[in-house]
This record gives C-alpha cells, structure tokens and sequence, in this order.
C-alpha cells in the first residue's frame, strides 16, 4: 500500500477579521504592497494607501476602514455619502394655449455610499476579504438609509473585475464598459 502525503492548507477564519475606523495616533500600519500580480496599480490603491492613509492626507469627509486579520494589519477601505445626478427623460404634455410641450431631461439627486478605495494585501486576496466588504458596507447602507435615502452602493473597478466577481458573485451592475475601468452599483432595498 503506498503511502500518501497530504500537505496541510490554509483555512480562512472570516471570524478573525476586523475593520476598524482609522486612527493614525493609534494605528501604526506597515507598508503593504496594494498592486496587482503585474506590478500595475489601475486604481491608483497603492498610491492612496501611501498618501492618505500612511501620510494621514485627505481632502474629503470619507471615512477610512482598515482592516486586521487577527494580528496581521492586512487591508483598508475608504466611504463618503455622495449625489448622483441621473437624467430622466420626462414627456411634458401641449396644453392648450400654452406653446408647445416636449421632451425635457430631469436631473434626479440620488443619494450614494461611494466606497472610494480598496487595498487587499497581495497575499490575502484569494479569501474572499471583499465579500465581507461589501456586505458590511451594504448593511451600513441599509443603516443609514432612513436618514440619508441611501439608494447605491457604488465603486470604481476593473472591468474584468465587475465581470469575473462583483456581477455574478455579489450582483453588483456596471456602467462605463468601454474602458479598462467600470462603475458598480448595487442598488438597496
């Protein structure tokens, strides 16, 4: 009978995730390498963890989450409540005596939760780190919602990004498919 070696895999402990609401004075993170396998950084990551969350650098209200998986300082993410403005298309009709009547483009404000940035270190990316993500900023969404008339949850990604995971595993649209970078949304309930 032969003998089999079985090598020992890495469990994945989604219990041992933690975000927690930056603080520079009490946070000190290590340089965490936020680029793709290929060394490119489409959505600037890299560049935004060096200046804004290493350097403590913002120009807007966004909150930044970062991220520990048990010890191991291994992520961040940054939200901010934005407006959209979607055109919609409204028939007025002629009345009599009123001129003529046509088609006027409405600008509707949508409230959003923009998720600004994500940075996953390089070596925690195969866990599904986004999922919990994702689910933590819909939940506080749908939180805030009766406040803010939160309607999107919305991102800036890759477009093979949008299509390999956020369409069909979390059903997150997106828009903007001509380029290399896509919005996507979600809408809330």
């Amino acid at each position: 009978m032969r003998s089999i070696s079985m090598t020992q895999t890495t469990q994945f402990d989604p219990n041992g995730l933690k975000f927690n609401i930056f603080n520079p004075k009490k946070h000190q993170l290590p340089n965490i390498d936020f680029t793709q396998t290929n060394g490119q950084d489409p959505l600037s990551v890299q560049e935004y963890y060096d200046n804004c969350i290493l350097n403590g650098r913002s120009e807007t209200n966004e909150v930044k989450y970062v991220i520990k998986y048990f010890e191991n300082w291994i992520g961040f993410f940054s939200i901010d409540l934005t407006r959209l403005h979607i055109k919609q298309s409204e028939m007025s009709h002629q009345h009599e005596g009123e001129g003529e009547g046509g088609d006027r483009l409405l600008q509707l404000p949508i409230s959003a939760l923009l998720i600004r940035k994500i940075g996953i270190d390089q070596h925690y990316r195969c866990y599904g780190i986004g999922k919990y993500i994702m689910l933590f900023c819909m939940g506080l969404a749908q939180t805030i919602n009766k406040d803010k008339q939160i309607k999107l949850v919305i991102f800036k990604t890759t477009k093979s990004l949008a299509e390999k995971i956020y369409f069909p595993k979390y059903q997150f649209n997106f828009t903007g498919a001509s380029g290399k970078l896509v919005w996507a949304f979600k809408r809330i309930c």
